[in-house]
């Protein structure tokens, strides 16, 4: 009697090209794209040539995806403990067999970025190099919201640069706070779930320093910190404070709603929720800030 062969969807997931996708983290890459390529059209409003979004985006989502390879490499002993379930652990894949699509990923990304601009190409390898930083030494220490600050400040920094129209100077400055904050605010937010895990990975980072209990009104305290500073920031050196205002009664309404949640108990479940409202807006916030800043 003939074994019944499996669905093509069980083959597929269990195949090479699956454990391939899985481990670039795609819809990370996919979301990033989608910012990178919105970012570079609030930075001009519109008036630009209709190839630079997509190639910024191009290189953004190429780098995201290297740096979500990287990441699993770095953390393939981690995760042999606690997340069997990823290609690496789970001997889908294996760590020299990973490498040919990270090479691809690099080289993708460099050569859109610098087709664009050196120092667009720049800014993408330092995004890179700040997401390998963070898996590599900082995952597990104080120091590991520092990289997603960075790339907070990095990635409109390059939708600016991408751009073929000026933009207003009096508002470059405020790039890097009002960055730095909302790419501190999606560690905070996205790793809140991971708290339990990462404890038992021996991991010590700002999260567990300052406990469960403290660490959510940390973190909201730091999206309210962005959203206020983006306010401010346009208030003082001018723009068009319109385009704002629907991320900033978007959050509003969210927060009550998590802070109504948080109230009944902190889960895992919750926490989860959390980050699926947050931090998929965290790059809209920033979206239409440039879009009110090039007003």
């Amino acid at each position: 009697m003939t074994e019944e062969r499996p669905d093509w969807r069980i083959r597929f997931a269990r195949s090479r090209w699956a454990a391939m996708i899985e481990l670039c983290r795609p819809m990370t890459g996919a979301w990033l794209m989608l910012s990178a390529a919105l970012m570079v059209v609030a930075a001009s409003l519109g008036r630009l040539a209709l190839e630079l979004p997509f190639q910024y985006a191009g290189m953004v989502a190429a780098f995201a995806y290297a740096a979500g390879i990287t990441n699993s490499i770095f953390d393939a002993q981690i995760d042999s403990r606690s997340r069997l379930w990823r290609p690496l652990p789970a001997g889908l894949i294996t760590v020299r067999g990973s490498l040919p699509p990270l090479v691809f990923c690099i080289a993708l990304g460099s050569t859109l970025g610098f087709l664009l601009d050196w120092q667009v190409g720049v800014t993408g390898l330092a995004m890179l190099a700040a997401a390998a930083l963070h898996s590599y030494a900082w995952r597990g220490s104080v120091l590991g919201v520092a990289p997603f600050a960075l790339v907070g400040v990095l990635l409109p920094i390059g939708a600016i640069q991408a751009v073929d129209t000026p933009f207003p100077n009096e508002h470059l400055y405020w790039v890097v706070p009002v960055g730095a904050l909302a790419g501190a605010a999606t560690f905070l937010i996205y790793k809140l779930p991971q708290f339990e895990m990462d404890d038992e990975d021996g991991a010590r980072s700002i999260l567990h320093w300052l406990g469960i209990d403290m660490a959510v009104p940390t973190a909201w305290a730091v999206v309210t910190a962005a959203l206020a500073l983006a306010a401010a920031s346009i208030n003082i050196s001018g723009g068009d404070l319109v385009w704002l205002l629907g991320p900033l009664l978007y959050f509003i309404l969210i927060g009550l709603f998590c802070i109504w949640m948080m109230m009944r108990g902190i889960t895992e479940g919750r926490l989860l929720i959390q980050r699926m409202l947050v931090v998929p807006m965290l790059p809209v916030l920033i979206i239409c800030w440039l879009a009110a800043a090039a007003s």
